[in-house]
């Protein structure tokens, strides 16, 4: 044997010459630009997503639930104003009728010559008087106001009773107005 048959080499063959590996360029300015405006581009895309998702989708399901609940309280209050009139009218119904019930009470203690329970029922009347405010009627309030006066400085009990019937009407004409 021949030493070349060992050596590994081909017989009568010239050895494969290995390729020249090609050269290494370095990329140009403009290539590593690119890349840099390239990576600096999703990373701003990514933040932008990131920050999309961390705070307008919660701000927005805040705000949607913000709108319906206005939309429901608008529905209460468009109630709130129909029921208004309503209200401040039994209001005034209730304080009306609480004076004629003070003013029956006064006429019994008139009637009875108690004068405890008489100075008691007058604080009464003119309590409730002072509370009733009730504007499409001020003629009709003024014209109580005028005549509790007289029934306060009435000098006798038969007086004061006269004094109190026609305080009395005024007070159910007033009554039957609210109505």
């Amino acid at each position: 044997m021949k030493p070349e048959e060992t050596s590994g080499g081909t017989s009568g063959l010239e050895s494969p010459k290995s390729t020249p590996s090609p050269e290494k360029t370095t990329p140009s300015k403009f290539e590593l630009l690119a890349k840099k405006v390239g990576l600096w581009l999703l990373f701003l895309l990514i933040g932008a997503l990131a920050v999309t998702l961390a705070l307008y989708l919660p701000a927005q399901s805040k705000l949607s639930k913000a709108q319906a609940e206005v939309e429901r309280l608008a529905a209460i209050e468009t109630q709130y104003n129909e029921l208004l009139p309503q209200f401040e009218l039994a209001q005034a119904q209730t304080l009306v009728y609480k004076t004629i019930s003070d003013a029956s009470l006064l006429r019994t203690a008139l009637l009875e010559n108690d004068a405890s329970k008489a100075s008691q029922q007058m604080r009464y009347v003119e309590d409730d008087l002072a509370a009733l405010n009730i504007p499409t009627y001020p003629e009709i309030l003024q014209r109580l106001q005028s005549q509790f006066g007289k029934l306060k400085t009435a000098d006798n009990a038969q007086l004061s009773i006269t004094e109190l019937d026609e305080f009395y009407k005024d007070l159910l004409l007033l009554a039957d107005n609210l109505k």
